[in-house]
């Protein structure tokens, strides 16, 4: 079998990567691919989505990365007028198929990995002419079953269609987080899914109890299924709290309000108090405010995976992790860790304040056990559970009949479908109740 490995070519479509990190899954990726590269012929990496492309291409450890070029993209943007009235979905559906055009439906590759985020896999398993591996790290659909404030609903249901009619047409499904795995696998139950534990290698030397320095730390977007509002009420019954710095973007809790300033709006006396938002940081900058925070908090009310909790553990910082985010299956309360009911605020509370009181002693005992598990993460296994499956799906690869309602569904189109299609069906008075609303909020704002 070895030999069939070192002949593979492996095609990766991601929907970000190096040096443009949106979050967890370029670093699964930076992780996972540099283990991989020495085990096959040739990786590549095409990086493109609804909001990112560029012309940038380059060498980063010796792989080909190229990302998705924006005349491409506006190419099929073009071809999917259909999705007018989802834009962000239309952008999905179009960086995906611009993303297969550009790497000629995979010429010369023997697999194509893809992941459930973004959308990427749809044209793949539309004309399916090679093997197809689709990794879970957590799906548009999911995503915004957590963000109902939004009032996405039209675009995650149409996320949620796309990811049950193909999905399961993968030849393998294969995802790290064992609550993510039981949940797809309830979702197709006669599809194997596989559980295969991410890559991870510790870089830097773990901080001593004497270089931390008296504050926590969060790395997250300030979103709501991260857990900000659960924070702040633990914080709120903590008689003498620590400063806690949350690093991360902000982002939207309504089409008008951002999370941040809810937040700001609902925990006066906490939010931008005790919990103060950062920003956010380089990768580099980061690792080193990681590794000087007294203890770090993943307060996650849903979270796939979460590769936060494992650069904590590898740099000596100890966590307090959420059972909502998944990779708390790892974490042994009061062993290697602290993890506490995603939703229990008060138990929360007791975690930090057992974490802020630790002493040097329980402080070197935590992190030693946290570091062992971090390097179990480094195992051959892991490696050759990956190779395996790549052998194996390939060896059973067979072509598959086009299947003609997909297509219908989802391959581009270039006739033209105007809007006007919907807006003929409304009535007059919504449209003009419409219009007049829109009209004043274009004039006076808000």
């Amino acid at each position: 079998m070895d030999q069939e490995i070192k002949k593979l070519n492996i095609l990766f479509i991601l929907p970000e990567y190096y040096p443009h990190s949106g979050g967890g899954i370029s670093t699964y990726y930076l992780q996972h691919i540099d283990f991989m590269r020495s085990h096959v012929a040739k990786i590549k990496v095409v990086v493109g989505s609804a909001y990112t492309q560029s012309l940038d291409r380059f060498l980063h450890h010796d792989i080909e990365v190229e990302y998705l070029k924006p005349d491409l993209f506006h190419k099929y943007l073009e071809r999917f007028k259909k999705f007018d009235f989802i834009p962000q979905y239309k952008k999905a559906i179009a960086s995906a198929w611009a993303m297969w055009e550009q790497v000629n439906a995979g010429a010369g590759f023997d697999l194509v990995e893809c992941t459930d985020f973004g959308l990427g896999f749809i044209p793949w398993l539309i004309h399916h002419n090679i093997p197809v591996v689709t990794r879970l790290h957590g799906s548009s659909g999911q995503i915004e079953l957590h963000e109902r404030e939004l009032q996405e609903i039209l675009f995650g249901d149409q996320c949620r269609q796309t990811e049950l009619s193909l999905l399961e047409k993968s030849d393998a499904l294969v995802t790290h987080s064992q609550s993510n795995y039981t949940f797809w696998q309830d979702i197709f139950p006669h599809k194997q899914i596989n559980l295969i534990s991410p890559l991870f290698k510790a870089n830097a030397t773990p901080a001593k109890f004497i270089q931390k320095e008296n504050f926590a730390i969060v790395c997250s977007r300030i979103q709501e299924w991260k857990g900000p509002d659960i924070l702040c009420r633990a914080v709120k019954t903590i008689a003498k709290p620590v400063l806690i710095k949350w690093y991360g973007r902000n982002t939207m809790f309504t089409e008008s309000l951002s999370k941040s300033d809810q937040l700001l709006q609902r925990f006066p006396e906490v939010w931008n108090h005790t919990v103060i938002p950062q920003g956010q940081l380089s990768h580099h900058q980061l690792e080193a405010v990681q590794k000087t925070a007294k203890f770090a908090i993943i307060p996650s009310t849903w979270d796939m995976y979460n590769f936060t909790c494992l650069e904590y553990m590898s740099i000596g910082t100890p966590v307090i992790c959420s059972d909502g985010a998944g990779v708390s299956s790892l974490i042994k309360n009061g062993v290697n860790g602290f993890k506490y009911a995603s939703n229990d605020h008060i138990a929360l509370a007791s975690c930090i304040e057992a974490v802020n009181n630790m002493d040097q002693s329980a402080f070197e005992k935590m992190t030693s056990e946290a570091l062992k598990t971090v390097k179990s993460l480094m195992s051959t296994n892991i490696i050759n559970d990956n190779t395996k499956l790549m052998v194996q799906v390939i060896q059973k690869f067979e072509l598959i009949a086009p299947n003609l309602f997909n297509q219908a569904l989802y391959l581009p189109s270039d006739k033209k479908y105007a809007i006007d299609i919907v807006l003929n069906q409304q009535p007059l008075n919504k449209l003009l109740k419409y219009i007049t609303k829109r009209l004043k909020k274009k004039i006076f704002g808000g």
